[in-house]
């Protein structure tokens, strides 16, 4: 039987099954019948030829024609083993560059950088080596982009020009935005001058997107000369300018804080020169512009709001100004802004704005007073004035814009009484991060009682108070039973005491000189498992510091150095606090800070 079988395979030039059992079914896609009914069929054939060998042994049964069988053979399934083998060699072999896109585009959405860079360098290129396309490159240049990992974007780009793959615009846009999203300045800076030149020797011919990339790019890392020139080059190329355009600009204008708002105010006016709607963001932007950034240069600044309000007395200086108008009473040398109810229809009628399209400067003339945000936001109109102006280009202000105001607006309790009563006219909803900057406000001019207030509102609200808040009302904490307190709501409200909130409370016990308050929040850094941050550590130590300072000065007799010092409560404490302090710093263990980048690497063992 078995030399029939072999004989058999020979007659019909067939190998035996297995060997070519991956080959057939890979052309093959569908089959007929299994290796068993085959089998079967082939014993059914064994035994018929068997019974016809009297009659003649060179006649094998019905078998006329072996090409039915040759057909039949190419299109048998493979067995389970060969099934299992042929996965692991071919799969990965049949994985188109689509699906590897869909993969890594997977990944991203899901946050796993690191991941999905590994699909590329490992997956691809090592392990399957399969060649990736410009799609893949840009796909993760442009993630590593927006979360500011500048070194990586690079070395992809440069991964990608060695390998070949031709760059597309997208390209150059992701390489600015990993510049501009860089928390490294000098080093995104650097990238990005590069990056420019490279195009100019190349010939590459920039698009709106790559424009707006590039101003951003530079403005963000202070070259604001660059990010305006790009502009000029934009209109000199005839690309229509946007808000988007002007909102990369006052990016631009943020970063410079000696002198951004005076340049802000020239965006502005140029924005309307051009007849471009401002967006919400457009307001953001000048709000945050307003809170961080100064005037700068009094005569280059009396030169700019000159250019605006066309006005060419206010490039004289101050001092011939003021002889202009001794004669003038009703005209003073700082803001004419106060709260005095006889003069509020005079403020109303000569309050400037430099939002409108006919630009007001009102009586302002000590530009040099003017140093504040909340001075600074006075020339825009106001609090009132800011908002009629959104209200005059149809933009609906959301609590954002509100909370931006609160940050610049006088620190009195009727202006955020004000604030507020906007906030319900223009029906905004409150929300958290507004409650805890408005508990901040408050908590820093040491109004803790309206501080605590400002959890009514909350509740009020149906708003839930999160590890912010306690952070902030941590601020009122001056001693220790008012800490304990806090701690207790805390464990309260199902939140767990961070080192955060333990660095708030430690600042109020130092300035306080309140040891005991000091030993308590270092037991509570213990007891609560916490690792102290860099801040806090460094607190701790100008603290110790601080104190031997002051001994110093007492015992050498220096003046200006206060009385507590030698009294026995004030020593006593200190000795303590320095046992404590050595057995603690033994105990603890700092938190290591981590380099921004490390999050988005792959830490293989």
């Amino acid at each position: 039987m078995i030399v029939f079988n072999r004989f058999l395979r020979q007659l019909i030039n067939i190998k035996p099954l297995r060997t070519n059992y991956n080959q057939q079914c890979c052309r093959n896609a569908r089959c007929v019948s299994t290796i068993k009914d085959f089998r079967k069929r082939t014993e059914t054939f064994s035994f018929n030829a068997e019974q016809n060998t009297d009659a003649d042994a060179d006649v094998f049964g019905t078998l006329t024609d072996n090409t039915e069988i040759n057909h039949k053979l190419d299109r048998l399934p493979p067995e389970d083993d060969d099934k299992i083998e042929y996965d692991k060699d071919e799969q990965h072999k049949r994985l188109h560059i689509t699906e590897y896109h869909k993969i890594i585009q997977e990944l991203i959405k899901q946050h796993k950088i690191a991941d999905a860079i590994d699909v590329l360098e490992t997956r691809m290129l090592k392990d399957e080596k399969a060649k990736p396309d410009y799609y893949v490159y840009n796909l993760l240049i442009g993630t590593c982009g927006k979360v500011g990992y500048v070194q990586k974007a690079f070395h992809l780009f440069n991964q990608m020009k060695k390998s070949g793959i031709k760059t597309t615009p997208a390209t150059y846009t992701c390489l600015f935005n990993a510049c501009a999203n860089s928390p490294y300045k000098d080093d995104a800076l650097k990238r990005a001058k590069k990056l420019h030149n490279l195009m100019s020797l190349k010939s590459i011919e920039p698009n709106i997107f790559n424009y707006h990339a590039m101003i951003k790019a530079f403005g963000r890392t202070g070259d604001i000369l660059t990010a305006f020139s790009l502009v000029d080059e934009m209109l000199t190329k005839k690309y229509k300018l946007k808000d988007e355009t002007f909102n990369f600009l006052l990016q631009a204008c943020i970063s410079d804080k000696e002198a951004g708002f005076r340049h802000a105010l020239l965006v502005w006016r140029k924005m309307i020169l051009k007849r471009v709607r401002p967006s919400l963001y457009t307001y953001n932007l000048l709000l945050k512009c307003t809170r961080e950034c100064s005037l700068g240069d009094e005569f280059e600044t009396r030169k700019v709001i000159g250019q605006i309000i066309d006005d060419p007395h206010l490039l004289m200086t101050e001092s011939k100004l003021e002889e202009m108008n001794t004669s003038e009473k009703d005209i003073p040398n700082t803001l004419l802004c106060n709260d005095n109810e006889n003069k509020l229809s005079l403020i109303e009628e000569n309050r400037p704005n430099l939002l409108d399209v006919k630009p007001n400067f009102g009586n302002i003339v000590g530009i040099s007073e003017i140093k504040s945000p909340e001075e600074r936001l006075i020339l825009l109109g106001g609090c009132s004035g800011f908002l009629k102006n959104m209200k005059i280009n149809r933009i609906k202000p959301e609590i954002k814009i509100f909370t931006q105001l609160l940050e610049i607006i006088p620190p009195t309790l009727s202006a955020e009484k004000l604030l507020l009563k906007e906030i319900y006219n223009n029906k905004v909803g409150v929300d958290i991060d507004f409650c805890n900057i408005l508990i901040k406000k408050r908590s820093l001019r040491f109004d803790y009682e309206e501080a605590k207030n400002v959890l009514i509102l909350i509740n009020s609200e149906n708003l839930s108070v999160d590890v912010v808040t306690f952070g902030v009302l941590a601020l009122g904490c001056k001693n220790k039973n008012e800490a304990k307190d806090l701690i207790k709501m805390i464990a309260d409200h199902g939140f767990r005491v961070n080192a955060e909130v333990l660095g708030t409370m430690l600042a109020q016990a130092c300035y306080h000189y309140n040891f005991a308050y000091v030993i308590y929040v270092m037991n509570m850094v213990k007891h609560e498992e916490i690792k102290p941050n860099k801040k806090f550590m460094d607190r701790l130590n100008h603290f110790d510091t601080t104190i031997k300072d002051l001994m110093k000065k007492r015992q050498n007799r220096e003046k200006e150095t206060p009385d507590f010092i030698q009294s026995y409560y004030f020593k006593e404490g200190y000795r303590k606090f320095q046992n404590f302090y050595k057995k603690w710093l033994l105990e603890v263990t700092v938190d290591e800070e981590l380099h921004p980048w490390d999050q988005f690497k792959n830490h293989r063992k």
